[in-house]
């Protein structure tokens, strides 16, 4: 007995004090991973025709031969520009290899000894919300600042593609700095969005960056030549602004900027896409039905407007023609999985429970989830 109470006692003493050390733990590991990824990021500073500074953003290197990734926002206005390291030279930003207008995202080549490049190593796994993330970055000429905060939100935006929300402030000279997870990772790239008063901290996935086409390269100049316009006044400014609006599942605000794009140019398919995910969202079935079809007009395969039209006929009652949205998705796109399932909860609603059981078979090769769900309302 005597034996027992001095294991317990030395048992309880243990908990206590790995309770008491797990903070100093956790920030120790903290301090390491801003120790390994702090060589790696990098200021960027743009330059007037003069060879003035204009603005200032981060970014990180990502490859040995020194290209790094950067906000595309970051170098729209710049005449040149180069990159700060961590020991204060400044190497120039020589060529744009890759781009991801509708992320924000940047690929550029930076004329820059290989003994002073610390690429980073990028994760394409989805954050699990709760998840805690560092951001490194130059916020309102701060250099190398660090934040620390949690994945707030994993959205799906239909048409773009997922979206994180995280907590660490992000400051105008934040774009695109690293946001890393606890192994050292990189999950995403911070992008600062300041629109209507509103501080929205958003990091476009690391899957993204993975995904950038590497090209021949394009000097600054020529880039900019390339460019189109891409003010608020313009058709695809407006569609952006309500791309961030989107990101925070704020419909009401994002859909004026849909509909104001639509307006600038009648053929752009995916500014009447966002105005029926809009409506739809906000459950205006109909107004989300004629968005739909118009984006369909302009862009007969659509796979993802006959989807969601499936499911707008599908919120008003309209199971034929659900169907058929349904139907008409998956031609285009036979690997849909949630056109595969919305047509087999179709299929249940009007009575056909052999066409219903069909798609659950598709599904068991597509997606567990979805299949799992069908599976479970067809034998309730």
């Amino acid at each position: 007995m005597r034996q027992l109470r001095r294991l317990l006692i030395s048992s309880i003493a243990f908990l206590f004090c790995l309770i008491i050390s797990l903070p100093t733990l956790a920030q120790e590991r903290l301090s390491e991973i801003i120790k390994k990824i702090e060589p790696s990021t990098v200021v960027i500073l743009t330059y007037d025709k003069d060879g003035k500074i204009i603005s200032q953003g981060s970014g990180f290197f990502i490859s040995k031969n020194g290209d790094i990734i950067t906000s595309r926002h970051v170098l729209a206005r710049a005449y040149s520009a180069g990159v700060k390291t961590i020991n204060g030279k400044i190497y120039p930003i020589t060529l744009i290899v890759a781009e991801d207008k509708e992320a924000d995202l940047i690929r550029a080549s930076v004329n820059i000894p290989v003994e002073s490049v610390y690429p980073l190593s990028i994760s394409s796994s989805i954050p699990e919300v709760g998840e805690r993330v560092v951001v490194i970055g130059s916020p309102l000429g701060l250099e190398r600042t660090v934040s620390d905060g949690i994945i707030s939100a994993v959205r799906d935006i239909p048409a773009f593609g997922k979206i994180y929300q995280i907590t660490a402030p992000i400051s105008p000279g934040s774009s695109g700095s690293p946001v890393v997870n606890m192994k050292g990772e990189v999950i995403g790239v911070a992008t600062f969005q300041f629109v209507e008063g509103q501080n929205l901290n958003f990091a476009i996935p690391g899957e993204r960056i993975a995904k950038l086409k590497t090209e021949k390269g394009k000097t600054l100049d020529e880039w900019k030549m390339g460019k189109t316009e891409e003010s608020l006044d313009s058709a695809e400014g407006l569609y952006y602004a309500g791309l961030i609006f989107l990101w925070a599942d704020d419909y009401e605000k994002a859909l004026p900027y849909f509909e104001n794009a639509a307006k600038k140019d009648p053929l752009f398919a995916d500014a009447y896409f966002q105005i029926g995910f809009c409506n739809d969202s906000l459950e205006r079935y109909t107004e989300a039905i004629e968005a739909y079809k118009q984006a369909i007009r302009i862009k007969p395969d659509y796979a993802d407007a006959h989807n969601n039209l499936g499911v707008a006929y599908g919120s008003l009652g309209r199971y034929t023609e659900e169907i058929e949205a349904y139907k008409q998705a998956i031609r285009i796109k036979p690997d849909d999985a949630k056109a595969h399932y919305g047509l087999g909860v179709a299929y249940l609603i009007i009575g056909d429970r052999g066409s219903a059981l069909n798609e659950y078979k598709i599904l068991k090769n597509l997606d567990n989830n979805l299949s799992n769900r069908l599976f479970n309302l067809i034998y309730r």
